[in-house]
């Protein structure tokens, strides 16, 4: 069944969710009951994640702070992937979640500049800049409309992670399940010729991952002979 149709019967169904029915055992498709007080349907798209913040520099500047920005656009960000435990969620479950492929150690590149001779017949000139970046803010946003979570990277199972979240409904009439974001802001730095450190814009990029989280329900049975 596609989101449109889960789209069309929540329309038909105000105030109410719908729960499998089984009965002996069989399966016999689903009904529509009332909501119970304080319970929440989410069939909307998830909250738009912050947009993207790449620098951009003058890679043919002769100007130090220019050739930073520059050096900054060409360093690659982590591959990060964003793990949970649970792998599929519960309802009323606390799950953990963490970050694979980055620990939040810095990272960075260089770039010698030669420059023309000072005076004709003269040795060239160069500088150096090296850019320095790693990880300053992390924001977790679950997908259920709830407002996002400022922490950190979490910490991978066995470990108990303290990027914890307990869903209130399932992910049911989204075919992937909720979306999870990570929004990293990525601070950054440079040196010439191992100067002191001057700062450069933050990057922002946003990791996704999608996370179905299932409700345990009661079914309707049939009197058993005796």
């Amino acid at each position: 069944m596609s989101q449109d149709f889960w789209h069309q019967q929540f329309a038909e169904h105000p105030n109410q969710s719908p729960y499998n029915l089984v009965v002996d055992q069989q399966y016999q498709g689903f009904v529509w009951l009332p909501n119970q007080p304080g319970t929440a349907v989410y069939v909307g798209p998830d909250p738009q994640a912050p947009p993207d913040t790449p620098p951009a520099g003058n890679g043919g500047s002769t100007d130090p702070y220019q050739v930073a920005l520059d050096v900054l656009t060409h360093i690659p960000l982590p591959t990060i992937q964003l793990e949970q435990n649970p792998g599929l969620g519960l309802v009323a479950m606390p799950g953990w979640f963490w970050v694979q492929g980055y620990d939040g150690r810095t990272f960075g590149a260089s770039k010698t500049v030669t420059l023309p001779p000072a005076f004709p017949g003269g040795p060239p000139r160069s500088f150096t800049v090296t850019v320095r970046v790693w990880g300053n803010k992390y924001i977790w946003n679950f997908g259920d409309g709830t407002s996002p979570l400022s922490g950190s990277l979490g910490k991978a199972y066995p470990q108990e992670s303290d990027v914890k979240h307990t869903y209130e409904f399932s992910s049911f009439g989204l075919s992937s399940g909720f979306e999870l974001l990570l929004t990293v802001e990525f601070a950054a730095q440079f040196q010439v010729n191992g100067g002191a450190p001057q700062g450069l814009p933050p990057i922002q990029h946003t990791y996704r991952a999608n996370y179905p989280v299932q409700e345990v329900q009661s079914t309707l049975s049939a009197p058993q002979k005796p």
